[in-house]
């Protein structure tokens, strides 16, 4: 009998698989830690680990056999699986962007129509086609669609259908099909439509309505669809097996005629339309009482008497309530971790708009065209590069080897020496340290970060200047040598260290040859072969013009360079789910 590696004692950095072309793992993927981000061979994957006790090998392997090879776009793809007397594990792509879950904190009282049938098409067709060869996803939740560029992609396809049972680890369990709540599950193509139309209904309500009884909980209209497609959605979103989609495509299809001929409103509401919709009632009846109490105030009160005010209850858009979020958080954050120590010091970077690219013409083809970017959403990035003194702490909790310094010292020196994927297991392991979320910038962020809020090549202008920037020949005492301790030089206006020069840095996006078809908003830029990731800012070594803002070039992610460092990004969440 096979005795396999017990998956509760997997850490970061270990290796798995075979000893002479081994799998690294680089963070945990799930909370329970079955499923991993692995570098192998210099790409990364995702491994889904066997567990002992919830069901048999042989089932593990089929199944992962099974799912391995399906092609689409909206689909991860998932490869055959690796089988010894030690590790089972099946492997998978991985899929950057956001998970659902995240995107739709975005929009608490629902997404746009335009924005909701971008997200699901893909995934509808997908689901369709799958479904006609007897296969299908399982375990369809918030949290295993994410969202690259607008579109939804899966991810984990069927890879827990091996189990004997799927549970909360694997399932929220709000989108639980009945046939889940049963002692025997039974798993069918059915189960992924009663969650498609769940998540649906998420997306065009607000995430919250999954804590209610679906669909007696669904308001009676909806803003942007037409009675005959609202009660269509209604009657697929029921329970019972009858009820649900054939077709997730004709439900794409119905939603989609929505954007472009909506059905015209009556011309006079009825009682019964009038008070069919809980919020829009609400506003009503609170609109007569208030203007009944004004005409009796006016009518009753005596001339010479002070007439009181009348307050209006004003609802907050989410818009407001963001901001007022926003602007309640600290400027400047400095967590504790879970095992002692303090996360990379962050300042708080407000929303807002700016021309991304070479806007003096001093640059390469891959900084064009310049094209305004909307940072919608504030967040926070470290005031300086990640230390020694906080790459070491981590490196020694997770029992990865140190890197090099060269000699120079470490300390308050930046952390050189990594690669792309070491700067990513450390901000795998700060966000399980702080309970946040904690990642690389996007190339969007570390650009308009680095701006300063200002328009010029370098922050302080188009030419470097003494005691601003640590390049080769920008006029400091390491110009050429080493890297210099973080802060040596002077602050931009956002209160952020080293942006150019000292050490160029890790970013999240795939590395791409111009900005053509580059995101209008802040999001991270991925692409389907992602063979390369970003660098920014420029280093000791380098010359001043690889330092300024718009300056971008690439690097394989399992590079390590002795000018090469990185600094980290804090997620803020939306109002409504942040724990502050």
């Amino acid at each position: 009998m096979n005795e396999f590696y017990d998956i509760n004692k997997l850490k970061i950095g270990q290796h798995v698989g075979v000893e002479l072309d081994p799998y690294v793992l680089n963070y945990p993927a799930s909370q329970h830690k079955s499923a991993w981000v692995a570098d192998h061979g210099g790409r990364s994957f995702v491994v889904r680990f066997y567990e002992p006790g919830r069901g048999k090998v042989e089932d593990f392997l089929q199944n992962s056999r099974k799912y391995a090879g399906i092609k689409h776009q909206a689909i991860t793809p998932n490869y055959p699986p690796f089988y010894s007397k030690l590790w089972v594990f099946s492997c998978s792509a991985v899929c950057g962007g956001e998970n659902l879950y995240s995107f739709l904190g975005k929009y608490p009282d629902g997404a746009p129509l335009n924005v909701v049938v971008s997200l699901f098409d893909n995934i509808a067709k997908a689901l369709d086609q799958i479904h006609q060869k007897g296969l299908f996803h399982g375990h369809l939740d918030l949290s295993a669609i994410h969202v690259v560029n607008g579109l939804g992609i899966m991810t984990g396809l069927g890879a827990h259908h091996w189990m004997d049972r799927i549970t909360d680890k694997e399932l929220d369990p709000r989108l639980f099909p009945p046939e889940y709540q049963r002692k025997a599950q039974k798993r069918t193509p059915a189960s992924d439509r009663f969650n498609f139309m769940r998540i649906l209904m998420a997306a065009l309500l607000g995430e919250s309505i999954l804590d209610k009884d679906l669909p007696g909980a669904l308001p009676s209209t909806h803003p942007y669809l037409s009675d005959a497609t609202w009660k269509k959605l209604q009657k697929w979103s029921r329970k019972h097996d009858r009820y649900r989609p054939k077709s997730l495509q004709e439900v794409m299809r119905t939603l989609r005629a929505n954007l472009y001929k909506p059905e015209q409103p009556k011309a006079k509401a009825s009682p019964k339309r009038l008070s069919s919709h809980p919020r829009r009632t609400l506003y009503i009846a609170l609109g007569l009482v208030v203007a009944g109490s004004a005409i009796a105030a006016v009518s009753l009160w005596p001339e010479d008497a002070p007439k009181p005010a009348v307050a209006l209850a004003v609802k907050k858009t989410p818009k407001q309530i963001e901001k007022e979020h926003f602007e309640a958080l600290p400027q400047v954050l400095e967590e504790p971790l879970a095992s002692g120590g303090k996360a990379p010091k962050v300042e708080k970077i407000a929303p807002a708009k700016f021309q991304m690219g070479d806007l003096h013409n001093l640059g390469d083809d891959n900084e064009k065209p310049v094209h305004e970017v909307d940072i919608p959403h504030g967040f926070y990035i470290s005031k300086y590069e990640v230390t020694f003194d906080q790459y070491d702490r981590f490196a020694k909790a997770t029992g990865r080897k140190l890197p090099a310094d060269n000699g120079w010292g470490r300390q308050k020196r930046p952390v050189i020496n990594v690669s792309w994927y070491d700067a990513k297991a450390y901000t795998a392991w700060l966000s399980e340290q702080t309970n946040q979320e904690y990642r690389l910038p996007t190339e969007v962020e570390w650009e308009y970060s680095a701006r300063g809020n200002g328009n010029s090549a370098f922050w302080y202008g188009n030419s470097v200047k003494p005691g601003y920037s640590v390049c080769d020949s920008c006029g400091s005492q390491w110009d050429g040598v080493s890297s210099a301790p973080v802060g040596s030089q002077a602050s931009n206006p956002l209160g952020l260290y080293d942006m150019h020069g000292n050490v160029a840095e890790w970013v999240e996006d795939c590395y791409h040859d111009s900005y053509k078809g580059a995101p209008s908003k802040n999001q991270i830029w991925l692409s389907d072969q992602c063979s390369s990731r970003v660098i920014r800012g420029g280093s000791w070594f380098d010359i001043p013009r690889v330092g300024r803002s718009s300056t971008r070039y690439r690097a394989e992610p399992n590079l390590k360079a002795s000018n090469w460092g990185f600094r980290v990004v804090r997620i803020i969440q939306p109002a409504a789910k942040s724990p502050q």
